[in-house]
């Protein structure tokens, strides 16, 4: 038996699902002739923020004994409880919460989001004209961005509104600003100018091939986290030309892109899954490879 239940929120174009499938007959998953019902099966929303609280923990709806597995990896949940501690989990991504009911060959899904920022594992031609990694919000490529574009790609700028959103926001955490590494972010549109980044020396003053890069990118979103600080971990490598890039690493990309449920996908496939779930890719951080010249 298999039920699916749709849920469309509008705001952000959220999208949450609930399924339920079994291939055994009531009587075969439970003795006493009752079947868990997955509509019974929810999170109190779809999308969940970070916070400054120090706990910010989620309870499903209606708690049941069973196993709790999550697709992909990022998402901290008790696999027992099905609590989920938002701001431990990985930011700015979809997830699938799978529940299995105790004695019960059913699996029930939910689909929830982490509201935060992304950026998307790609091969960047700096002579392509390919020079800005624009942040994903909320796991939706369409969805608009809640801070102001300050176009402040090719000019500093020190907007410390406490209205806008504020990217590379580091004091107090110990870590390296993207700034004093070379990396040139919009200080309240997150873009990533690449072509500034290399020209800063982020790669070194003689950039060799296969330089990496790794930083954390402290932010703060103008959304209904209310500003509380995020973070999202990055790696930046670099390449002379296009035919520079390891086979290996293109295909570890492509594993990355299919690690990540999507949102946007064809006309008449509002809810297709990804094609492979391939158990080694991993969404975070996100790999922006920059490369100098196509050929």
């Amino acid at each position: 038996m298999k039920t699916i239940i749709y849920i469309l929120s509008l705001c952000g174009m959220v999208v949450a699902m609930a399924s339920c499938e079994s291939s055994m007959s009531p009587d075969d998953e439970n003795p006493g002739g009752e079947t868990f019902s997955c509509t019974s099966f929810s999170y109190p929303d779809t999308i969940f923020y970070v916070s400054d609280s120090a706990e910010n923990i989620i309870k499903p709806v209606n708690p049941a004994e069973g196993i709790y597995t999550v697709f992909p990896e990022g998402l901290v949940i008790d696999e027992e409880t099905g609590e989920i501690d938002i701001n431990k989990s990985e930011s700015g991504l979809r997830y699938r919460v799978s529940f299995q009911p105790v004695g019960s060959s059913q699996l029930c899904e939910f689909e929830l989001v982490i509201a935060g920022i992304n950026y998307e594992d790609k091969v960047y031609i700096l002579d392509q004209n390919d020079t800005l990694a624009i942040p994903i919000f909320d796991g939706n490529r369409t969805l608009l961005t809640p801070c102001d574009d300050d176009d402040d790609d090719d000019d500093d700028d020190d907007d410390d509104d406490d209205d806008s959103c504020k990217f590379d926001d580091d004091e107090g955490t110990g870590e390296p600003s993207l700034a004093s590494l070379g990396i040139k972010i919009g200080s309240s549109s997150g873009k990533i100018n690449l072509k500034k980044t290399l020209e800063n020396g982020a790669f070194g003053a003689s950039p060799v091939n296969g330089t990496r890069v790794d930083a954390k990118l402290f932010y703060r979103l103008n959304d209904s986290s209310l500003r509380a600080r995020n973070r999202l971990d990055i790696r930046l490598y670099y390449f002379e030309k296009l035919s520079d890039v390891p086979q290996s690493l293109l295909d570890e990309i492509e594993e990355k892109k299919n690690s990540i449920l999507k949102v946007n996908v064809p006309a008449g496939l509002p809810f297709a899954r990804v094609a492979a779930e391939n158990p080694k890719a991993k969404p975070r951080p996100p790999y922006l490879v920059v490369v100098g010249r196509l050929q």
